[in-house]
């Protein structure tokens, strides 16, 4: 028998629990003005996703259009939800003006780092963030100010050419630790006097802790959607150490996996990974023969 090690902690973190339960409120309540949309993906987590639609909510998700553009695609009234990822200032005062029900699901992490941005903003401080391009996480912090400078990576800081004393350096919630540290030395080493704030969230930085004091297994197995940010870096986390790691999102793919000469796994997960899909797997692995 494989011996199966489930690294905790697993489940839902805060914020995707405080976004699924404002949805189900919303559900709920009759007084809702119908139909309801959903801006993006509540959470980065296709099944979770597909129990909503079941229940009738129209998800707007289209690659490459930002919330704001996905806000065109609404031609009726009714009710819009925000995501836990957060929504630009601009993208709150549309869905206002077009007349519509909002409900912000934003995660409260993350609403702490739009407000300590805006707060340093009005300080006359110059922000860089540090985030990935493209994510809604990021899409709505570089919303707050055009005047917002993205770094993706080390390289981009030496691009920076930022002419004032005052710089305040914050970054995206579900980055990996271990490589953060890399770039907020970078920025020290350009700006001496920058204001250095480290924004991953708890959930985030547990997990990757998490992975990297855990006994080395024959094969480590990371569970959630592809598109989930936090699920990619406990992947990332987990080679750093040197770990046989695979990501997946079901039991249904270990079809294609073999356990040939595997005796040891270990299972982390990412914030947006229901636990049963974790425990479908043990259960799965745990019967090989």
């Amino acid at each position: 028998m494989i011996q199966v090690n489930k690294i905790e902690p697993q489940g839902f973190c805060g914020g995707v629990n405080n976004a699924i339960k404002i949805l189900n409120k919303v559900l709920e309540d009759k007084n809702t003005k119908k139909p309801i949309y959903l801006l993006g993906n509540l959470i980065h987590n296709k099944f979770v996703m597909e129990e909503f639609e079941k229940k009738g909510v129209i998800i707007l998700d289209i690659k490459g259009k930002t919330r704001l553009e996905l806000l065109d695609l609404i031609k009726t009234d009714g009710t819009v939800i925000f995501s836990a990822h957060g929504v630009s200032p601009s993208v709150y005062s549309k869905a206002k003006s077009m007349g519509l029900d909002i409900v912000d699901a934003t995660c409260p992490y993350v609403n702490v780092v739009h407000n300590k941005i805006i707060d340093y903003i009005k300080k006359g401080y110059s922000i860089i963030y540090i985030g990935g391009k493209g994510h809604p996480e990021c899409e709505g912090v570089l919303g707050i100010d055009d005047n917002i400078s993205l770094v993706t990576s080390k390289d981009d800081v030496i691009n920076l050419n930022i002419d004032n004393e005052l710089i305040y350096v914050t970054n995206q919630t579900t980055l990996s630790i271990y490589d953060i540290k890399d770039i907020f030395n970078e920025i020290l080493n350009k700006y001496p006097n920058a204001v250095i704030d480290d924004k991953i969230c708890m959930a985030t930085t547990i997990r990757q802790k998490a992975i990297m004091e855990q006994d080395i297994p024959d094969l480590c197995i990371i569970v959630g959607d592809p598109s989930s940010s936090n699920t990619k870096k406990l992947k990332q986390v987990s080679l750093l150490k040197g770990i046989n790691t695979i990501m997946i999102e079901s039991i249904k793919d270990l079809s294609n996996i073999s356990f040939d000469n595997i005796k040891t796994v270990s299972i982390s997960s990412g914030a947006s990974t229901p636990s049963y899909l974790v425990d479908e797997i043990i259960n799965y692995i745990k019967n090989i023969k």
